[in-house]
Parts: structure tokens; C-alpha cells; sequence
């Protein structure tokens, strides 16, 4: 009931139903394109060019750094997916999709295209409920004070792929991927993404050798507290094996834990200092997913995901109720060291907001 009252007032919001949009030209695009392929004729460079273009494409080509060499890969595995000359090729391709990943890939946005234009176009037909199914998804996990909207938010839909990203404030959602997780809660996948683009965050003035681990803690943080949103429905069943990542980050998110601990100890001793590629490289991974999302699901299984939201903006807060409920969980995770947590609350105690 609480859920609809929501949706209800976010339906009636006169400013939420101008101020936003969804733009699926680069999802439509590539059924036409995909239309010529099926008919053999390959697509010209300049048509090709004009596609990766598009808004929709160009903000997932940037966040994911995907470079021309890896592009014109995909676009040869399209063409084996969708050309009918290429099919002994692709039924062999089919043979290995680990080997084969982007043609396994294609090949499930051409097994499923009736029900992928379907399930868009009914999207398109109501813009505005489903901007607000998101909502109710991404206010799941945000305290009310931050129960607000995003007016200059674009919601991108394109299908190069099986994720979702946030870029710029607006989010790109791939069309196969939200089908895939809007079948086991409708808006997860989007809630989770549009999350990054409405909840607001601590900034810190610190020294210059606690920068990185400020950073790493933020990181944490703002993937950690989504993951709650979409990541346990990406264990069901039904969900294709390739796209079961909240069972594998938690198992990976373990282990990596203590790696945090470590990193913070030693900026504590002045031993070392992480720059963002290796904070990403040797610490966490995923942009924060892990161990993040462990950290998270400890966190919510003990009792203390109320505590979690009313601190949403807080990475220190993060580390402190996590080790909170570590203390609590049956199956002992691991905890925080003494050190690292005397050290962060000392940072924290010294850092100037800056917001």
C-alpha cells in the first residue's frame, strides 16, 4: 500500500512528468539495423558511425571506455548473429559462448526480439509510470529528506549490451538486461541506477595522503547501498547464468574484505597511497560492488538497514554499522581492525565538509 501511495503521487506530479524523459532511439535504431542485416546487406560505415553516435550509445561507449578496436568487433559479431550466410558460424560460436561472449549476447537480443519491442514499446507507451517504478525502487533505499527527483534526468535505453550504467546524471539502461531483472521486480535495474543520480553524498576536505582512502570508502558506499535494491534478485533461478552477479560478488566481496582493511592500515602508516586505477585494481573491484555489496547485505541481514539509509550520505557510517553487524552475524564475518577504525574516526573527526 505504501509502495502504491508513492507511485500515485509521483504519477500525479505535474514537474516529474516534464521534467524527465526516456529516449529509446538507440534501442529502435538497432532493430533497424539489425532488420538490414537479416536481409544480408551489411551495415555502411556511415550508418554505423551515425548509430554509436547516438546519446543513448555514446554515454554507455564512454562509461564503459570501449575503444574503436572492441566496437568493430561488435559489429562483426553482429553481423555473424544476424546474417543468414554467417549461420554455420554462428551455430558453431554458439557451440562456446564463454569463448564467444558478444555473439552469445547478440544472439539472446535476436532469440527474444518480439518480446524485448514488446516489452519497449509498452515502456514508451507510459513514460511516466515507468520513470516512477524507479522511483519507488531507488526511495527504498534513501532516507525522505532525499526523496526528491532528478529534472534534467534522461533515462537512455539502447542494446549493446546486458547492464546498466549511470553517466552524467542521466541513466542507460541496456534493453536486455532490464527485461531480464524487471521480470523478477519491475524497476530494480533502473532503481538501482537512478539511485546514483538522486542521492546526495558527503564531500570532505582531508590530507592530501587520506584522499584515497576517502575515495575508496565513497566508492564502497555508493555501490554497496544499491546493490540492496536489485543484486539479491539476481540469484533467481530464472535469471540467465551469466547474469547472477549478486551471488558472485558476495562470495568475492568476502574474500576481498580484508584487502580494505590492509590498504587502510597502511595509509594510516603512512606506508602507501592508492591512486583511483589502484584502488580499483588491488582493492575493491567493480567500482565498489566489491566488497561493497558484502558489506551492504551484512549490514541489512543484521537488523540495521534502517540505520543504513538514515546514514545513506555517511562512508564512514558505512565501515561503523558494518562492523556493528559483523559483531552480531552467526557466521562471523570479518571485522574492521582496532586500528582501522580508530584511524577513521580520526579522519572523520578532522575532515572538513564540504557540502
Amino acid at each position: 500500500m505504501k509502495t502504491l501511495l508513492t507511485l500515485l503521487i509521483l504519477l500525479t506530479s505535474s514537474c516529474f512528468a516534464k521534467a524527465q524523459k526516456i529516449d529509446a532511439e538507440a534501442a529502435t535504431r538497432y532493430f533497424e539495423l539489425t532488420d538490414s542485416l537479416r536481409q544480408g546487406k551489411r551495415v555502411s560505415d556511415e550508418l554505423w558511425k551515425n548509430f554509436l553516435s547516438l546519446e543513448g550509445n555514446n554515454q554507455y561507449i564512454q562509461n564503459h571506455a570501449y575503444n574503436e578496436k572492441y566496437l568493430n568487433r561488435f559489429r562483426k559479431d553482429l553481423e555473424v548473429v544476424y546474417m543468414p550466410q554467417h549461420d554455420s558460424l554462428l551455430q558453431q560460436r554458439l557451440k562456446d559462448p564463454r569463448q564467444h561472449y558478444n555473439t552469445y549476447l547478440i544472439h539472446f537480443y535476436k532469440a527474444n526480439e518480439p518480446e524485448l519491442r514488446d516489452y519497449l514499446q509498452n515502456i514508451l507507451n507510459d513514460q511516466d509510470a515507468y520513470l516512477a517504478s524507479l522511483y519507488v525502487e531507488t526511495y527504498s533505499m534513501l532516507p525522505k529528506r532525499m526523496h526528491t527527483t532528478n529534472p534534467k534526468l534522461t533515462l537512455y535505453f539502447n542494446a549493446l549490451g546486458n547492464d546498466a550504467v549511470a553517466n552524467h546524471g542521466n541513466v542507460v539502461l541496456t534493453l536486455w538486461g532490464t527485461y531480464v531483472y524487471d521480470r523478477e521486480k519491475y524497476g530494480i535495474l533502473g532503481g538501482h541506477e537512478l539511485h546514483h543520480a538522486v542521492r546526495k553524498q558527503k564531500k570532505y576536505v582531508v590530507a592530501e595522503k587520506d584522499e584515497s582512502l576517502v575515495q575508496m570508502l565513497q566508492l564502497l558506499l555508493n555501490e554497496g547501498s544499491p546493490d540492496l535494491i536489485d543484486k539479491h534478485y539476481t540469484m533467481a533461478e530464472s535469471v540467465p547464468e551469466d547474469m547472477r552477479y549478486g551471488g558472485y560478488i558476495l562470495e568475492l566481496g568476502e574474500k576481498q574484505l580484508p584487502k580494505v582493511d590492509e590498504a587502510i592500515r597502511e595509509i594510516a602508516a603512512g606506508t602507501k597511497t592508492y591512486s583511483t586505477s589502484e584502488l580499483k585494481q588491488q582493492v575493491i573491484g567493480m567500482s565498489g560492488h566489491i566488497p561493497g555489496f558484502y558489506m551492504a547485505d551484512v549490514i541489512a541481514r543484521n537488523g540495521l538497514k534502517k540505520k543504513l539509509i538514515a546514514n545513506i550520505d555517511d562512508p564512514f557510517q558505512f565501515v561503523y554499522l558494518y562492523n556493528k553487524a559483523a559483531k552480531k552475524d552467526k557466521t562471523k564475518p570479518m571485522l574492521f581492525s582496532e586500528e582501522t577504525i580508530a584511524y577513521l574516526k580520526q579522519v572523520e573527526a578532522s575532515a572538513k565538509r564540504q557540502n
